[in-house]
């Protein structure tokens, strides 16, 4: 019997038990069935390309200078240290934001919530007169 679909060159326990479903044809899987054979299939290309990462790649690295970039034709280094106070700033706020407390928020919650009212009452009060 030929096998239905391409073959990968990966292999995992959970490939292999997709695969034994699929030799009547994907179109005797249910839906479900199929969509879990594909996440499989995707696992086991994704571990097989870290395996292959690992093994083929060395850790990038990375000049010792200021801009901490290759850059040095005029003007590059500037960018990519702009570049990097940018991704710093717009890193800046998450950061602030995980580092608080469950009180901080209910009290910043509170007191919007009363800068609000207050805004409502005033705007209220000056149609009434």
């Amino acid at each position: 019997m030929t096998e239905h679909g391409p073959v990968y060159n990966v292999a995992s326990p959970a490939l292999a038990k997709h695969r034994a479903k699929a030799r009547n044809g994907l179109t005797a899987m249910s839906r479900a069935e199929r969509v879990a054979y594909a996440d499989a299939v995707e696992a086991a290309v994704l571990a097989a390309q870290r395996r292959q990462l690992r093994t083929a790649s060395e850790p990038e690295h990375r000049p010792n200078c200021a801009s901490r970039s290759w850059a040095n034709a005029p003007g590059e280094v500037g960018e990519a240290v702009r570049e990097q106070q940018r991704r710093a700033l717009a890193a800046c706020a998450s950061q602030q934001r995980r580092a608080r407390s469950d009180v901080e928020w209910r009290t910043m919650y509170e007191a919007a919530m009363d800068e609000k009212a207050k805004r409502i009452a005033d705007e209220l009060w000056e149609q009434a007169a």
